[in-house]
């Protein structure tokens, strides 16, 4: 195969990976240059939990005139064009049907710009035969429309009890469905309301804010048909690293996880509380036993005292000799 003269002078150059390091980190500085994004960047810096806020409306501030979106777009184009081994400076996500580039990823914050395919989303709908989940990621997002596509989306709300006891009686309710207009901007709390594409009569193109602390502890998914609650998962990215190298140690049996165990356990959110306790028991039961005795008679959430009172119950059992249950009053 005869190579074509763009590609022999690439592959003649002396430092491929430099250069194309170079190319990309210099488009990714002229990102972070456009006026709106410094703007963005330097109002978020240091910003905690506590100012959620101010970052919701630095958000709304970047989304008011998405110019640079344009310039953005075709500085991108230019450099494929002089380089059509250029890769652009950012970070590409995908789902059934739409594919996203993550512009900026800070700590809580991401900025996307995505788009929806129309005939991947009715395929979609067809497979699932219109049937489908709704997910309440527990963090707020902005929509802002720049090719709306003919898209419909409907909206749906969550009706129940708090996060202190996330199964008794939670649903989800629709609320209603609209058409999406040229330069829309949606704004959502998705521990309390969400939202699903319906349809799209051609290519939607959207940027997507989201902003993840200060949010509902738990994620969770709605059954579409029946409104019923049917999984739950962590909505603090920390908290489940934190679940997963539990999970690492106790599998490797790591001689210091006990004691990493008993600190997690003593600042954790009740579900990782009991995700990390139910590792520790699998690792070494012998010296989990005080400390879940102590979750049994009084850790604030009452599934946790149940848990660890039926996991006591078992343990005793499993052990022989009778003693009486710390389990009686709880």
């Amino acid at each position: 195969m005869k190579p074509r003269d763009e590609f022999r002078a690439w592959l003649d150059c002396a430092d491929l990976d430099n250069t194309g390091r170079e190319r990309t980190a210099a488009a990714r500085r002229r990102l972070e240059a456009f006026p709106p994004v410094a703007a963005f960047l330097q109002a978020v810096e240091g910003l905690g939990e506590d100012e959620c806020g101010t970052i919701g409306t630095a958000i709304e501030k970047l989304f008011a005139d998405t110019d640079w979106v344009t310039m953005l777009t075709r500085d991108w184009i230019g450099e494929a064009g002089k380089d059509c081994f250029f890769v652009p400076p950012f970070r590409p996500a995908s789902g059934a049907f739409h594919e996203s580039a993550l512009l900026l990823e800070l700590p809580g914050v991401t900025i996307s710009l995505c788009a929806i395919d129309s005939a991947r989303l009715r395929a979609c709908k067809r497979q699932r035969q219109e049937k489908g989940s709704v997910f309440f990621s527990g963090s707020r997002a902005w929509l802002k429309f720049l090719e709306p596509g003919g898209l419909r989306m409907s909206f749906w709300e969550k009706h129940g009890r708090s996060d202190t006891n996330p199964d008794a009686g939670t649903q989800c309710l629709r609320l209603g469905d609209k058409e999406i207009a040229q330069a829309e901007l949606l704004s959502i709390d998705l521990a309390q309301r969400s939202f699903v594409f319906d349809h799209a009569d051609s290519l939607v193109l959207f940027l997507y804010g989201e902003l993840r602390v200060g949010g509902a502890e738990l994620a969770r998914e709605y059954e579409a048909d029946s409104g019923q609650c049917v999984g739950r998962s962590s909505g603090s990215e920390a908290w489940s690293r934190v679940q997963l190298m539990a999970s690492f140690l106790s599998r490797f049996g790591v001689p210091s996880a006990p004691a990493v165990f008993n600190r997690v356990i003593a600042e954790a959110p009740f579900y990782v509380r009991w995700d990390v306790m139910r590792e520790w028991v699998s690792l070494d039961p012998v010296s989990a036993l005080p400390r879940l005795t102590e979750m049994a008679r009084n850790d604030p959430h009452h599934e946790i005292r149940f848990a660890a009172c039926q996991t006591l119950d078992l343990l005793r059992r499993l052990s022989g000799p009778k003693s009486p249950s710390v389990c009686q009053s709880s």
